[in-house]
């Protein structure tokens, strides 16, 4: 049921999804900078960002404040637009009103954690750790911390308790954890092995490979999180079970996320 019903939502929410392909205007702007690249359906900066000069390090992290800006309002959009299926809102209010308040504190969240896994990283590889131990220890981060955009959104709890509540959750909902994380992990294995079967026809296989990323695997992602966490409500779990093979979805009338704050 909860495969067939986050399949649901994102096809309720698909037009939500593609507003997410509007990060790709990033690329090549990202592009005139030597330490980036594209792989896996991902931006990378390498750890040499520390060795530009002035000029440039000020221009590539104010880049990337600004794609964390429109990031965190796609994900603030796409988990509120789960959570409004799911319960009663009142729809104009919190897009005139909270909204803005959600991608703030998701902003903040991306930032500092950008920033942990950098330096968290940097640390590691400073010591001698080898970089597969590296890049465990940052996907270790990265899932413990999963739910704190759900948190902000669905709670309307500030960063801190935030925090504090995906820690609660994980601890009471090791299974919702366990799902996701199997789940994410084989939609970027298998994005991973689409991009390398394009590499050998086309030039553009890393940039169908972020696309596919952006408007499939990072929506789906935060829907199936956002459907979890919902269920931790007996109510909407109860009404959800009650349903069974009719999974309660509500779109949101286009007119409605015009009135949508700009970030």
């Amino acid at each position: 049921m909860f495969l067939r019903n986050s399949w649901e939502q994102y096809k309720a929410n698909f037009k939500t999804a593609l507003v997410f392909s509007l990060l790709l205007v990033f690329v090549p702007v990202f592009g005139f900078f030597q330490n980036t690249y594209l792989s896996s359906g991902s931006i990378f900066l390498d750890y040499g960002l520390l060795l530009l000069n002035p000029v440039a390090l000020v221009s590539q992290v104010f880049l990337v404040a600004l794609f964390l800006v429109f990031y965190s309002f796609f994900v603030s959009i796409i988990v509120f637009s789960v959570r409004k299926n799911l319960s009663k809102l009142k729809l104009n209010f919190y897009l005139r009103e909270m909204l803005q308040k959600f991608t703030l504190r998701i902003f903040v969240f991306y930032s500092l954690y950008c920033l942990l896994l950098f330096l968290l990283a940097l640390g590691m590889l400073y010591f001698g750790f080898h970089m597969l131990f590296v890049a465990f220890a940052l996907l270790v981060v990265s899932f413990v911390l999963m739910f704190v955009p759900q948190a902000v959104v669905v709670e309307e709890e500030g960063l801190r308790h935030a925090v504090s509540t995906n820690f609660e959750f994980l601890r009471h909902h090791p299974k919702s954890f366990f799902l996701v994380f199997v789940i994410g992990a084989l939609m970027l294995a298998v994005l991973q092995l689409v991009e390398f079967g394009l590499s050998y026809f086309s030039l553009l296989a890393s940039y169908l490979s972020l696309f596919l990323n952006l408007v499939f695997v990072l929506p789906i992602v935060e829907i199936m999180k956002t459907y979890l966490y919902m269920m931790r409500f007996d109510i909407i779990k109860q009404h959800e079970i009650a349903r069974g093979s009719k999974p309660r979805v509500a779109r949101v009338e286009p007119e409605s996320l015009a009135d949508a704050p700009k970030p």
